[in-house]
């Protein structure tokens, strides 16, 4: 076949999963470049991939007809995603990719619209009866008691845990609720928070779930991991999957197991998560297998293919580049 080009959007710091896309093309024995678009010219996974191509930001009028131009002039065979902000857009406009062929990994408009509106994603999990915190109404807020705190107030568009506070007074729950734009406020649980990886293959099937611990986090972003193979939480997230409208790819699904064995969960973001590198070496090789569905070669994710118990540290590392390649 022809050249197996992949364009990585909002590339970013994600160095690691660049670095495995390449390593995919080879073992698979495909020619062909990862390469990484950004709106800005100092994204480190831009040095670490084959190309590095400045795209308008998500907000720009321009943004997909330049994602168009960069597949159409450079082949590209598969389009990834890497933030939440472009999804619904580029699933919106998922037969301009398709015409020029470029496949879009990206779940259809609905099941984004569930995923990256937060309230649309409570309304979700009550109307599928599916363990979640409560979001309380303005009306519930007015009557709410000293007991009922703490309470959480997040942005109901938020990523990365931006803007996201836990308020333990009136005082505090009256600041925030305005401090925070698009506010919502939820019922505070605590327990083991875990980040789980989900493989949803082209046919709409779940194929393999990896549940990650979340020992540490830093800006929002696991910094400590451990993968913990749970049973009651695979099949938790099985369902969960399953009732969404399409889901496919790639699939985080962020939940709480509390102190009583109850799974509580929080959201779902149908991306590769910031945490993805300890899945893969875990040995769940999502872009691989993402990469044999689309070649026609045989799809090896199953269940059992990757290791409980192991834990990931992260730490800082450096790419050093000349000050006029980021200007």
């Amino acid at each position: 076949m022809s050249s197996f080009n992949i364009l990585c959007t909002a590339a970013g710091r994600r160095v690691s999963l660049l670095r495995h896309l390449k390593k995919t093309l080879t073992e698979l024995n495909l020619t062909g470049h990862v390469i990484a678009a950004d709106a800005g010219s100092s994204a480190p996974a831009g040095f670490i991939a084959d190309d590095y191509i400045n795209v308008p930001k998500v907000s720009s009028p321009d943004y997909i007809d330049a994602l168009v131009s960069v597949c159409k002039e450079k082949s590209i065979k598969l389009l990834v995603s890497l933030i939440d902000t472009d999804l619904t857009l580029l699933s919106e406009n998922r037969e301009k990719f398709k015409v020029i062929g470029t496949e879009v990994l990206v779940c259809d408009y609905d099941t984004n619209q569930i995923c990256f509106d937060k309230k649309n994603t409570y309304e979700f999990f009550v109307k599928n009866k599916i363990d979640t915190p409560h979001t309380y109404s303005n009306q519930e807020l007015e009557d709410i008691a000293e007991s009922d705190f703490p309470l959480l107030v997040k942005p109901w568009d938020g990523s990365c845990s931006v803007g996201v506070h836990v308020v333990s007074s009136r005082k505090e729950l009256n600041f925030f609720k305005d401090y925070v734009n698009n506010a919502m406020v939820q019922e505070y649980i605590q327990g083991d928070e875990y980040t789980c990886d989900a493989y949803v293959d082209f046919k709409g099937k779940v194929r393999c779930v990896v549940p990650r611990l979340r020992l540490e986090t830093r800006g929002g972003e696991v910094s400590k991991g451990l993968t913990v193979n749970d049973p009651e939480i695979i099949a938790a997230v099985t369902r969960v999957l399953n009732a969404l409208p399409h889901a496919v790819g790639c699939m985080t699904v962020q939940c709480f197991k509390q102190p009583d064995g109850s799974i509580s969960f929080i959201e779902i973001n149908p991306r590769f998560g910031g945490g993805h590198p300890l899945t893969i070496h875990a040995g769940a090789d999502f872009p691989k297998w993402i990469i044999q569905e689309l070649t026609g070669r045989k799809c090896e994710a199953h269940q059992e293919c990757w290791k409980d118990d192991l834990a990931m540290l992260r730490y800082d590392d450096e790419i050093i580049v000349k000050g006029e390649d980021i200007r």
